[in-house]
């Protein structure tokens, strides 16, 4: 058979052609200048060319040359009539054999060591395949001419090819007559050297081309070629449910095998390696094989020409960091700006497999690979080969270079030798040029591992001894603060790390002090916790902490509880949340590595466990106590849980390994249900697969293991019948329209219903078959016709709406359209490049096909899609309704007045109207007239109303003048008038509103300071010429006005001014005249003189009524003696009551009252140093511990002149002065009669408020009952006493009745001792 080796090698180096290939090339050249009829191109070739009889030869595509889009397609070139550098056409003639070209990799496939020239084969297998398959060549392609009706194609058989004579059904000769009579198409036969037989047919393109193919089926060997192609080009191969496999062995006639994707080396997925091959097995006749193997090969070219994650699982990871260079250098030169990209491992722990141990002087390491850590390069997929020969060769570089040496070393001190808190790996690398590794957390290894070439490897080692040297250590024995606990203190110890390590409070001390806690591996050894840290002090703090914590969880705090590990996982999902917020107790539970029966319960605090802090104090007495009965509590409620339950059983169940996978669904399926204290039953199956056991074990509640047991035998009996009927099969008429929604989306929908109903599912050309047993066979059918007519009876609704409704029919965050899915079991689509596209991916059902913008398409079941629509269609009239706009243009300056403080006004009018207003942010610049234009929205009404109100505003702003008026300061005050009046009266006089805000932006003065006169004056012109007229007017009244004064007593000033000034502004008010009354406090001639500013006749007017409002208000004075003062005014409490019952008020003429008595304090010694009263634990006998002291008050004023007396002028109507004065002359003549004040002190000063009592019940019931005056320390400070004063024997009597009260109470709070 013909091939196309030589040519195939086209970067080989050219060999010298011998003396018969020269001559063989001098006949060719010759042959192709004699212009034959038979030459002529058939007009049928011209319509159906030939396919290029270079089949072997791969595309730059294929190879990775060149990427799909880069590649230009290739001309034409056209086949000589004779290969003469093929050794198997003309064996005798040809050259000496071309030297072997250095191999490379497989077109699609892993690399070799090398890189050469362009591979002539596409692999061993495929090469002798191709050594086997007929050649097909065109007599007289080179020319230009063809006559129609005579194409000529010739392929050529190599005798291997052939079938023996006594496998043939007829004889070559016969088969060739049978063929010629029934064809348009002549073919003869040549022979050939070394038995080879060409086949040259002419005629018609399609008669020849079929007569060829009936006679190579008839006559060729059956033939099997095996195509290597990555794992990645299956898919591509298979077609869209198997189209394009099925159109290759259409073609060909060729049956086309590829490999299921579980019977591949390497299971194509998102992220499998691109280097695996699978092997495409072509079984068929030389012709139809090749040209399977030709279709194959091209689908391949126009997939595969870009690698997408190529994975280097045999290079070990020691040598990563030397690979990647410091700071990722080298793999930007691997990179070489080649369309590539190189991932390399950051590798400084080490991870499944610690690295080898050192070898022995001038041995090298044996460095082994971690596949699960791979080097991952992607890209063009010829440079990414190119990438990997590099790397393959430093890999073998650094092999023979790199040694290792394993230093122990304390694990505390790793993270600051490398890793964040350290050195980074990059400056370790780039200073020391060696890698260091470290041991992951949890690793029974304490040894720090460096790695370098052995000139190097003392520096690395020595790097590492220096850092280390640099960190404190401190060793802190937690287990010593308890040894006293139950069970010894390593006990404790063991729980509260397991505790603290779990609630990462360790982790915290960590990341608080740059420090790090080295906690012990053993359960047996010691329980001292290691504590390093660069900086000593920071060591010291982190042991303090640690000192804290240890102290703040004493044994009290802990309890070990033995329960099954059965019953573990449904505690913590079912029981655990439940015990920690009612009784505060946390359950430390195992970890899933250990089957060990204990449970840790901890206090923490009733509550939410988020709040909770862990706490860092000693707990007191009565905290420890709570702390065992809430533990208590919690093992209790634990324990009723358990004793509910039944026994626990294992039962062991023979069962075929095959069968575990759909046990264990089985068993899911029947425990759904369970309630809620029901503990499900656990089944456990066997690890591994070569030596998996024959069966499996299920345990739980005796009861419920026997019900199960007898399911679980059921379940297989009837999985066994199915298996042996597993060759039922049956299939039916499916639309292929709905294919689709059977298959699912990445097969979802048939992999559910194959596991529901354990039954293959096939869909292919509106056909679908099911195979598996027949009753289950027969229910999944029946399912998916039921789904069938579901989709059969799908409508679809193509709404126009115009793209701005469609946010507001979507909703905020798609709430709208996913109620209407949801309701009626519908999917709307709205367009995708909406400016709504964000909300509508939210809610609405992603929309794969082209949409116009203005569509919404409603797909579901008929009634529910009408309903959905018609609920749409409402929705979409609400919005239109309330989607009427419009704008009112105002003035930019305007805005901020029409929002308002805090938008306000804005917010006012919304609620107003109901309509949505947009007000232009600062950033929209007005149009030339400085105007801006708000939107409003909403109904025709609401935008309506909030229109007229705007354009209403708008207009009086747009009639808005200023004015501004110099005015003297002097006169400022009296325009504002007090509290405003004056101003408010000249704006609401102009016809201004009466609001406070706006008659100060109608009427704005000067600020306090200022120098400027000017006051500025906004609103309507009639408005402001009316209030500048009054301002004007009023000024120049003003300036006709006088100054005077009146002498009117300090005593009565209050009288002029009255309660919070208002006798003042009615003074003012009523006579147009401004009062200055001189200040509280000042002293001379001036402190009584009050000036009046006005004119002559308002002053004199004012002057009278002043005069009669003072001899009205004249007092009755009753001197009162000095000693006695304070005891009538009773710290001021008489002054009050006069007040408030008889509106009499008080003065003195000026006169200073006494200063207040020196009496005997029973307060001032107990702060002096008296001995308090001692609390003990008898409530009894605490209610009498008290001190107590009587003092006359005969001899307590010590001052010369306290037989003198001070002036009480009492003022006020001269009925209530004489009410006030007959009060205060009975206060007189009790406060004469012999007087006494007791001193009462109390232990605990929180007692105070029973005698106070509810709103001062209690005290006010003990002065009505006792006539004494009773006053309670207001602080409730310790030492202070209670002082009742009354006659002798009022006091004793009212001390009795509070100490009975006090007793009554229980002294109140917890007691102290002193």
């Amino acid at each position: 058979m013909a091939t196309e080796a030589a040519t195939n090698g086209s970067s080989a180096t050219a060999e010298p052609q011998s003396a018969a290939e020269k001559l063989l090339a001098k006949h060719a050249a010759d042959e192709a200048h004699k212009v034959q009829v038979e030459d002529v191109v058939d007009e049928e070739d011209l319509a159906h060319p030939v396919p290029s009889a270079d089949t072997t030869t791969m595309s730059d595509v294929a190879k990775g040359k060149k990427k799909v889009d880069d590649a230009a397609p290739a001309p034409k070139s056209k086949a000589p009539a004779f290969d003469v550098g093929s050794d198997e056409a003309f064996p005798a003639l040809a050259g000496p054999a071309p030297r072997q070209s250095t191999p490379i990799a497989n077109t699609w496939g892993k690399n070799t060591k090398t890189n050469g020239a362009k591979s002539a084969t596409n692999g061993s297998t495929n090469a002798s395949a191709r050594a086997s398959t007929p050649g097909m060549m065109i007599p007289g392609s080179n020319s230009g001419l063809a006559m129609p009706g005579r194409h000529v194609e010739r392929i050529t058989l190599a005798p291997q090819d052939i079938m023996p004579r006594n496998q043939l059904k007829k004889p070559v000769a016969e088969v060739l007559r049978d063929i010629n009579k029934r064809s348009k198409a002549n073919i003869v036969t040549k022979e050939g050297p070394n038995g080879r037989i060409s086949f040259e047919g002419q005629g018609p393109v399609e008669a020849v081309r079929q007569a060829l193919k009936e006679l190579v089926q008839q006559i060729g060997i059956k033939h099997t070629i095996k195509v290597p192609v990555p794992a990645s080009a299956r898919l591509y191969l298979i077609g869209r449910q198997g189209s394009t496999i099925q159109g290759i062995s259409q073609k060909s006639g060729a049956k086309v095998h590829i490999p299921k994707q579980d019977d591949s080396t390497a299971p194509v997925g998102e992220d499998d390696d691109d280097e695996a091959m699978i092997d495409v097995v072509i079984e068929g006749d030389a012709l139809g094989a090749r040209m399977a193997r030709d279709l194959v090969e091209e689908i391949v070219n126009k997939h595969t020409s870009t690698v997408n994650n190529m994975r280097l699982k045999d290079i070990p990871a020691e040598f990563y960091p030397f690979l990647a260079g410091p700071r990722n250098e080298r793999v930007g030169a691997l990179e070489g700006g080649r369309d590539i990209k190189i991932q390399i491992p950051h590798y400084h722990t080490w991870k499944d497999q610690a690295p080898p141990q050192p070898s022995d002087q001038g041995q090298p390491v044996n460095f082994q690979a971690q596949p699960s850590l791979p080097i991952q390069i992607s890209g063009d997929r010829l440079a990414a080969q190119q990438a990997r020969a590099e790397i393959d060769a430093l890999v073998a570089q650094l092999r023979r270079e790199l040694t290792l040496s394993q230093t122990p070393m304390d694990r505390g001190r790793h993270q600051f030798i490398i890793g964040d808190r350290g050195l980074s790996l990059h400056d370790f690398l780039e200073e020391t040029g060696c890698a260091l590794i470290k041991p992951p957390t949890g690793a029974d290894d304490d040894s720090l591992y460096i790695v370098g070439p052995a000139d190097k490897i003392e520096g690395g080692v020595d790097k590492v001894m220096e850092l280390a040297s640099k960190m404190q250590q401190m060793n802190v024995d937690v287990a010593k603060p308890h040894n006293n606990a139950r069970g010894g203190g390593h006990a404790h110890a063991r729980n509260m790390t397991r505790y603290l390590q779990q609630k990462q409070a360790l982790a915290d001390l960590e990341a608080l002090h740059d420090a790090s806690i080295v906690l012990p591996t053993s359960t047996d050894g010691p329980t001292a916790w290691e504590v390093y840290a660069k900086d000593f002090k920071n060591a010291t703090k982190a042991r303090q902490d640690i000192m804290n914590l240890v102290g703040a969880h004493p044994p009290s705090r802990f309890q070990p509880m033995q329960v099954d590990p059965f019953f573990h996982r449904q505690l913590q999902q079912r029981e655990a949340s439940k015990i920690r917020r009612e009784h505060g107790v946390h359950i430390v539970f195992p970890d899933g590595h250990t089957e060990t029966p204990e449970l840790l319960l901890v206090y923490e605090a009733p509550g939410s466990p988020t709040e909770y802090v862990i706490p860092r104090q000693q707990p007191s007495a009565a905290e420890v106590k709570a702390h065992q009965q809430a533990i208590q509590q919690a093992q209790s409620y634990i324990q009723s849980i358990l004793a509910q339950q039944q026994a626990l059983e294992s039962r062991d169940i023979e069962a075929h390994p095959r069968y575990n996978e759909k046990i264990r669904r089985y068993l899911d399926r029947e425990q759904q249900g369970l309630p809620q204290s029901q503990f499900p039953i656990q089944a456990t199956f066997p690890t591994g697969r070569s030596n998996a056991s024959p069966s499996f074990s299920i345990r739980g509640p005796s009861s419920a293991v026997n019900d199960m047991n007898a399911k679980l035998l059921a379940f297989l009996e009837q999985e066994i019948k199915d298996e042996a009927e597993r060759g039922f099969t049956t299939s039916f008429d499916y639309p292929q329209k709905f294919a689709n929604f059977l298959i699912g989306k990445r097969g979802e929908n048939i992999n559910r219903l194959r596991e529901e109903f354990d039954v293959e599912i096939q869909v292919k050309d509106g056909k679908c078959e099911l195979k598996g047993p027949e009753k289950k066979c027969a229910a999944c059918k029946a399912h998916i016709l039921s789904n069938l007519r579901k989709l059969e009876d799908e409508t679809t609704h193509t709404i126009k709406v115009k793209p701005q409704y469609h946010r507001e029919l979507i909703g905020q965050k798609g709430v709208q359209v996913n109620r209407l899915q949801d309701r009626y079991n519908v999917r709307v689509n709205f367009p995708r490049n909406t400016s709504a596209e964000d909300d509508a991916t939210e809610g609405s059902a992603k929309n794969f096909r082209s949409q116009a913008p203005d569509e919404i398409i409603i797909k579901g079941p008929k009634k529910g899609a009408d309903e959905a629509r018609a609920e749409l269609l409402d929705l979409l009239q609400y919005t239109m309704d309330n989607s009427y706009s419009d704008s009112v243009s105002v003035q930019q300056s305007q805005v901020p007045s029409l929002i308002g403080a805090g938008g306000r006004e804005m917010e006012s009018l919304r609620l107003a109207t109901g309509a949505q207003v947009d007000i232009p942010n600062a950033k929209d610049a007005p149009d030339a007239s400085g105007r801006v234009e708000i939107k409003l929205k909403g109904t025709k009404k609401q935008v309506e109303e909030a229109k007229k109100l705007l354009q209403e505003r708008a207009k009086v702003f747009d009639d808005t003048v200023t004015r501004n008026i110099a005015v003297d300061q002097k006169h400022h005050k009296t325009l504002i008038g007090t509290g405003g009046a004056n101003v408010r009266k000249l704006v609401t006089d102009a016809g201004g509103p009466d609001d406070n805000r706006a008659i100060a932006q109608i009427v704005r003065f000067p600020r306090q300071g200022d120098a400027d006169n000017t006051i500025r004056v906004q609103g309507s012109k009639a408005m402001v010429d009316k209030i500048v007229a009054a301002i004007q007017a009023q000024v120049e009244e003003k300036a006709g006005q006088v100054a005077d004064s009146m002498e009117v007593p300090t005593e009565k000033h209050r009288m002029l001014i009255g309660r919070g000034g208002e006798v003042r502004r009615q003074l003012e008010s009523k006579f147009n005249i401004s009062i200055d009354i001189p200040r509280q406090g000042a002293t001379g001639p001036a402190a009584s003189q009050v000036k009046l500013t006005g004119q002559p006749s308002d002053i004199k007017a004012a002057k009278e009524h002043i005069s009669g409002l003072i001899k009205e208000q004249e007092g009755e004075t009753v001197n009162v003696p000095r000693k006695f003062h304070h005891d009538v005014s009773d710290n001021g409490q008489f002054f009050r009551r006069l007040r408030n019952d008889h509106r009499v008020t008080v003065d003195h003429a000026g006169q200073q009252p006494p200063p207040r008595p020196t009496a005997t304090n029973p307060r001032a010694r107990a702060n002096g140093g008296t001995a308090m009263p001692l609390i003990t634990d008898d409530p009894a006998a605490s209610a009498d511990a008290h001190s107590w002291e009587l003092v006359d008050n005969s001899s307590v004023y010590d001052g010369a002149d306290g037989d003198e007396t001070i002036p009480w002028i009492l003022r006020g109507s001269p009925e209530g002065v004489a009410k006030a004065k007959a009060q205060l002359e009975k206060a007189l003549a009790q406060a004469s009669e012999p007087s006494w004040s007791g001193y009462l002190i109390l232990p605990d000063p929180r007692a105070y408020r029973h005698i106070i009592g509810p709103g001062g019940s209690q005290i006010n019931s003990i002065r009505k009952r006792t006539g004494t005056k009773v006053q309670v320390p207001r602080g409730q400070s310790e030492g202070e006493a209670v002082e009742i004063v009354g006659s002798k024997d009022g006091c004793e009597e009212a001390k009795q009745i509070i100490l009975d009260i006090i007793k009554n109470a229980g002294n109140g709070g917890p007691r102290r001792g002193y």
